[in-house]
């Protein structure tokens, strides 16, 4: 038996030795991390695994970063007044963008079109149809040109248009240029019996007792021909085309407007001597009758001119700047040509405020 226990121990113990000599050691390696990201949950605000393959950049002076700008400007398009730009690509904040130029046609004004607050501003028009823009009142800038007004004009106003004998509501539209007189028209379907005075409708809001008085009024036909006289050069003949009757300051007290006119060609080419078209303003200052002209043209050449004259008419009086004082405005019309003159009466002081004639 002891014999039988020791060949079983070393058979065992043989057996092992071998065992272990077959197997192999391994080596254990410390795994490399993986990239990883936290995913989009939704809810969340924050979590963002694979961002966009271009990068936000925050601009100076935006609140949130703006990634991608239009690839290209809006470009001008025509009857719109203002060209827009909107560089691309986004630039850095330290890189100043141009704004790209238009070229507008040779002698036509640029036009930006910022309709004011609704109140403050009224241009004025002046004719039959189409209308001749004049010129405009603007209450942070005050008189204006027909240039400088037409950058305000809306072409979606309605406007009103007077005479002393009422007045007109005319729808507005789009203004056109006239490169020849360098002035601006709004074409309209509307054709008034006469020409006329235009503004915003609801600019004014009620005239102030203007009206005619009879032309041939021996009393005024006196007062022009002593003022001839006064300058020194009587007429043959005193043609008084209108007299209008106003209350100018709103102090109780009439002014007296009136418009003469004579040319002896009745074609409108030439001027000879005693031909005159005068527009002139009768007022009390104290005591005293005074006779002020307003515009005055009077031909003394020797000899016949082709000269196209002016011919000025009283127009109306109304408070185109709404500050209670009426302006005196004045037609013109010439050969093949229309317009107007504006102006402020101060006492005995007259100033021209704005005037357009094409």
């Amino acid at each position: 038996m002891i014999r039988v226990k020791k060949s079983f121990l070393i058979f065992v113990l043989l057996f092992s030795l071998v065992s272990c000599s077959q197997n192999e050691t391994t080596t254990t390696n410390t795994p490399t991390p993986v990239p990883s990201f936290t995913p989009y949950v939704a809810g969340t605000e924050t979590a963002r695994a694979v961002e966009l393959a271009s990068f936000t950049p925050w601009v100076e002076g935006t609140e949130t970063a703006l990634a991608a700008q239009l690839a290209s400007f809006t470009p001008w398009v025509e009857g719109t007044e203002t060209a827009l730009a909107i560089p691309s690509p986004l630039t850095p904040a330290d890189t100043p963008v141009p704004l790209p130029t238009f070229s507008f046609p040779a002698g036509t004004p640029t036009v930006i079109f910022s309709p004011p607050p609704e109140g403050t501003f009224s241009p004025v028009f002046y004719g039959s149809g189409p209308f001749l823009l004049v010129g405009g009142f603007k209450k942070d800038r005050g008189w204006l040109s027909g240039v400088d007004t037409s950058a305000y004009v809306d072409s979606e106003t309605g406007y009103d248009f007077f005479s002393p004998n009422g007045f007109f509501q005319v729808p507005g539209s789009a203004l056109e240029f006239d490169p020849t007189c360098r002035n601006h028209y709004m074409p309209s379907s509307v054709v008034l019996p006469t020409p006329m005075v235009g503004v915003v409708s609801g600019w004014i809001s009620e005239q102030r007792g203007t009206r005619d008085l009879a032309a041939d009024d021996p009393s005024y036909v006196q007062a022009v021909n002593e003022w001839f006289q006064s300058q020194g050069n009587s007429p043959a003949e005193i043609h008084v085309t209108r007299i209008l009757q106003a209350d100018i300051e709103g102090d109780g007290v009439d002014e007296v407007l009136l418009s003469v006119s004579y040319f002896k060609d009745a074609s409108g080419h030439m001027t000879e001597t005693g031909d005159y078209s005068i527009v002139l303003m009768r007022r009390v200052i104290g005591n005293n009758v005074l006779t002020i002209p307003l515009v005055k043209e009077y031909y003394v050449s020797n000899t016949p001119e082709t000269s196209f004259p002016n011919t000025y008419s009283l127009a109306d009086a109304l408070d185109l700047n709404r500050d209670g004082t009426l302006e005196v405005i004045v037609g013109v019309s010439r050969w093949e040509g229309l317009g107007a003159i504006v102006y402020r009466v101060d006492g005995q002081n007259v100033r021209e405020v704005m005037r357009a004639i094409c």
